[in-house]
């Protein structure tokens, strides 16, 4: 799930009220996950049990709540809560959101993404597709790779060197007309917010297909992003 509880109008109880109701349409043979991602690097450390989500205060009720499971990844982790949530989180130390990654294993288990009140610029999944399309990526930053700190359930600490950074999401919503040429989407209103219903696996299989076609579709055109410009300088490259 990607949310906007601004999008949603009043609730009452907020955040604590969506959380429960989503808990109670999955049941308890269910799998509720969501990012949790810090995307900085936590100081002094990635801390799964302290480190805040800046993904929005519905995904801060999910990490918080007691039988929720937070991967590890210092920038980019994701909770879950429900049937077998220990699988779809463990070992996420390495790609945020490559092959094999908690989304990855989401999708491939069947897994349905849920954007409420937000578009495909929050659909982390089509990152999963970019990675399974074999895009090169270009590192947010110069020079090695930085490392990161994180706790581990035992209290100690260990050292990661952090994965090539995910592209700018900012281009996404071109993939909603291929994903709708497909019949892939679901629209519906939750509150005031329109959302959307997808399989992960069509998400993904949208995103290699498209990007196959033109590499450089789903990166940004704003002029201080670096990451696309550095993108899309190499597709060129490579074409030329």
């Amino acid at each position: 799930v990607h949310s906007s509880m601004r999008a949603l109008g009043p609730v009452v109880d907020g955040a604590t009220t969506v959380l429960a109701a989503l808990l109670e349409v999955l049941g308890p043979a269910g799998l509720l996950v969501m990012p949790t991602f810090h995307y900085q690097i936590p100081e002094p450390c990635y801390d799964p049990g302290q480190t805040p989500s800046r993904t929005g205060v519905l995904t801060q009720q999910l990490w918080q709540h007691p039988l929720a499971r937070r991967s590890l990844h210092p920038t980019h982790s994701v909770a879950a809560i429900g049937y077998d949530a220990a699988a779809f989180t463990d070992r996420h130390l390495g790609s945020a959101c490559g092959v094999g990654s908690p989304l990855d294993r989401l999708a491939q288990a069947g897994g349905k993404v849920l954007l409420l009140g937000v578009t495909h610029t929050s659909n982390t999944t089509i990152h999963v597709g970019e990675a399974h399309a074999g895009l090169r990526k270009f590192p947010a930053w110069t020079g090695p790779a930085p490392v990161a700190r994180v706790r581990l359930p035992d209290g100690q600490l260990l050292e990661t060197t952090l994965d090539t950074s995910s592209s700018c999401s900012a281009a996404f919503n071109a993939l909603d007309l291929p994903l709708r040429r497909r019949g892939a989407i679901r629209d519906f209103r939750l509150g005031l917010a329109p959302c959307m219903l997808l399989n992960g696996l069509d998400i993904i299989a949208a995103t290699v297909a498209l990007t196959r076609a033109e590499p450089s579709i789903l990166t940004c055109t704003r002029p201080d992003c670096r990451r696309c410009q550095d993108q899309q300088a190499y597709y060129r490259s490579v074409q030329s």
